[in-house]
């Protein structure tokens, strides 16, 4: 078994399904039943977070929770199954 700590993984690129690179990782999600993971936070980038009407502003990056199912690999980078934006809830 290989364990990849929060600090082996925070601020690797994160990439969506279309090749954007939509931010990087802020911080990890464990399943605090399981201790699997359950997802990964994004600290998006400024054009990233305006495409996607997600509010930031000078001093707060917009951020964006990524459940681990839209997860393809973690590695060097974070690659996504699909594009960002499919993963916003409406409302």
């Amino acid at each position: 078994m290989r364990l990849t700590y929060e600090q082996d993984v925070r601020g690797h690129s994160v990439v969506d399904a279309e090749g954007n690179v939509i931010g990087e990782v802020e911080q990890l999600y464990l399943d605090s039943e399981s201790f699997k993971l359950a997802g990964v936070r994004v600290k998006l980038r400024a054009e990233a977070a305006d495409v996607l009407g997600v509010q930031h502003g000078l001093f707060r990056a917009g951020v964006l929770d990524v459940p681990v199912e839209a997860i393809q690999s973690l590695g060097q980078a974070v690659v996504l199954r699909t594009e960002a934006r499919s993963l916003l809830t409406p409302g």
